[in-house]
């Protein structure tokens, strides 16, 4: 079983059509990661708030429908978390303005308090693992899961809701090191370390304790470090139409590809570079796939390997 820790939210997204209609979607950087887990095939439960609101119930119902697990989820009678999202294009991601007081989020974050026996992989990142009120339970959560299992990092940070660059970078840093897989996108990095080339942030990250770091590139694909060599994998020529969710949907295929091939868990073999390159195109593919289509909705296995990847 895969663990995926992080907020679910409501993604209110402007029609280009309409000027001042907004679509809702299900959202949430770690809810678009567990989804896009269990379509390719992988186990896995959702560790969150979720509130009792119908939002919260739409999200609920869309992770059962896709297969991932509840039974870590928390519920509350407060709403549901929101979130206004500004369309990127292929060479700039999406923006969002969020709104998350006094909502499911602010509650306590519902860990398990004994690393379930079944878990292999525990992924956290966004908000839930950088916002001060959960961000010292998701850094114990990383320690616990660290003796027993693999665990990775996605920060995905947005600036809007913390904007204190130097208590942030502690955070994410800390995490980083706790994590067997440490992934971030361009965008992340250069907020990070302004004055560093990215390639030279995603390295020293390296130094700092995971077995590998990858960079997403936008529509230049992606980049990794391991054991001090570098590895990268283009993205597929696409007819971009939204961009929403296609760092999660990398970070889910890089994810599903490595439990695939039996590189999750406390007993898992160190990646060779070949094995990574693969892994690498594998999650490009996925994330390009994505941007063709409105939100964020991220490839099944069987679209996966209609277009050659399996």
């Amino acid at each position: 079983m895969i663990l995926v820790s992080g907020e679910a939210l409501i993604d209110l997204i402007p029609d280009p059509l309409v000027d001042g209609r907004y679509d809702a979607a299900l959202g949430g950087s770690p809810y678009n990661v567990a989804i896009g887990l269990a379509r390719l095939g992988a186990p896995v439960s959702f560790v969150s708030r979720l509130s009792a609101d119908p939002n919260g119930e739409a999200l609920a119902a869309a992770l059962v429908a896709d297969g991932v697990d509840l039974s870590l989820i928390a519920r509350d009678p407060r709403p549901s978390m929101l979130a206004f999202v500004m369309r990127g294009t292929a060479k700039t991601g999406s923006r969002y303005s969020f709104y998350f007081d006094a909502t499911a989020f602010d509650g306590q974050w519902p860990f398990p308090p004994a690393w379930p026996q079944e878990a292999r992989h525990l992924h956290v990142g966004s908000i839930s693992a950088v916002e001060p009120r959960h961000a010292e339970t998701v850094v114990a959560a990383l320690a616990q899961a660290r003796a027993r299992a693999t665990t990775s990092f996605d920060p995905n940070i947005r600036p809007m809701v913390t904007p204190d660059r130097t208590s942030v970078l502690t955070l994410v840093e800390r995490q980083v090191a706790l994590a067997t897989i440490a992934k971030a996108s361009e965008e992340d990095l250069a907020w990070l370390y302004p004055d560093r080339p990215i390639e030279q942030s995603l390295a020293a990250w390296s130094r700092l304790g995971p077995r590998f770091c990858v960079a997403t590139l936008g529509e230049r694909g992606a980049v990794a470090y391991l054991d001090g060599e570098r590895f990268s994998a283009l993205a597929p020529k696409v007819a971009v139409v939204d961009t929403v969710g296609a760092g999660d949907s990398f970070m889910s295929a890089l994810l599903a590809a490595m439990d695939r091939d039996g590189a999750l868990g406390a007993g898992a073999r160190a990646p060779n570079g070949e094995k990574l390159a693969a892994w690498l195109r594998f999650a490009a593919a996925a994330s390009a796939i994505t941007c063709t289509r409105k939100g964020s909705n991220p490839p099944t296995r069987r679209e996966m390997a209609e277009h050659g990847l399996s």
